[in-house]
């Protein structure tokens, strides 16, 4: 186990491709001191850490149909398009369920990262268990918008990627000098400001909190912040970043199950193709 931060970016479907590259860390026993996960990236980091290979990509694909896990309709049902409590549930034959067991006697330490409706600001689960595991989880990955915020011991929680998309400072925080860094868009892509009528629309779905509205205004310069922080990071050797050569094109409620597959084998192949210099980094 190395004593390193491995870092997950959120992204929804996306993270097909953070599934592939940790499950390449998995076949290759490349283990982290603290993992650090945002909304999918979280989900991929506790079937990492429960080392259960090929489950973050088997669900998602083979049950990409199902209309429980991922639909419009689950906005009504569930509160969310996605419905991860599906995640945790015994689906029967065929379904592999979480190893809460394995998860519980890692030695990782596993931090998921939400944010706070009432303050605006990133909130930090450490290594959660039980009911909490799960309702972390999924505050994590609840979409604004499209999802009711989440309950958590730490108040209502939405999506941890509106409040710190890229999570590297936690762990810079927490002593850790090395930092391995699993992205989901590739090194140059920047987001934009969110439109007016998206500024708009959350005055009206969160006009109580008015630091959350605050948070999502001045996200993409956040986000933006972080990735040119980590550029400069990755230049000087200070931080090791897995990041797609070419664009990732799928949406993020992509439907085509052989883009998902072929998503997944991409983040297989990029963790197999840096296998050298990773380890190279971790050692030195």
């Amino acid at each position: 186990m190395y004593q390193a931060a491995l870092i997950l970016e959120g992204g929804a479907l996306r993270g097909q491709y953070t599934a592939g590259v940790l499950d390449t860390f998995l076949s290759e026993n490349i283990y982290f001191q603290l993992v650090v996960g945002v909304s999918a990236g979280a989900l991929c980091g506790a079937n990492f850490i429960s080392r259960q290979f090929g489950r973050t990509s088997q669900v998602n694909v083979d049950y990409r149909d199902n209309k429980d896990y991922i639909s419009p309709l689950n906005v009504f049902r569930y509160d969310g398009i996605i419905n991860l409590d599906f995640l945790f549930s015994d689906h029967g034959e065929g379904w592999v369920n979480f190893d809460e067991e394995a998860y519980e006697k890692s030695q990782t330490d596993f931090v998921i990262v939400a944010t706070s409706i009432e303050t605006g600001g990133p909130v930090y689960f450490q290594k959660p268990t039980g009911q909490d595991l799960y309702d972390d989880l999924k505050a994590s990955a609840s979409m604004p918008y499209v999802a009711q915020p989440a309950k958590t011991a730490k108040g209502l929680c939405l999506d941890g990627g509106t409040a710190d998309p890229v999570p590297f400072s936690y762990a810079a925080n927490q002593g850790f000098d090395k930092f391995v860094v699993v992205r989901t868009r590739d090194r140059k892509y920047r987001t934009e400001d969110i439109t007016l009528l998206q500024e708009k629309a959350a005055n009206q779905l969160y006009g109580k909190y008015p630091n959350f509205i605050k948070t999502m205004v001045n996200r993409a310069e956040i986000y933006n912040h972080q990735l040119d922080w980590l550029d400069e990071l990755e230049k000087n050797g200070k931080a090791f970043v897995v990041a797609p050569e070419e664009p990732i094109t799928i949406d993020r409620m992509e439907r085509d199950k052989k883009k998902l597959t072929a998503l997944y084998h991409r983040g297989r192949a990029d963790g197999l193709r840096v296998y050298d210099e990773l380890v190279s980094y971790l050692n030195a």
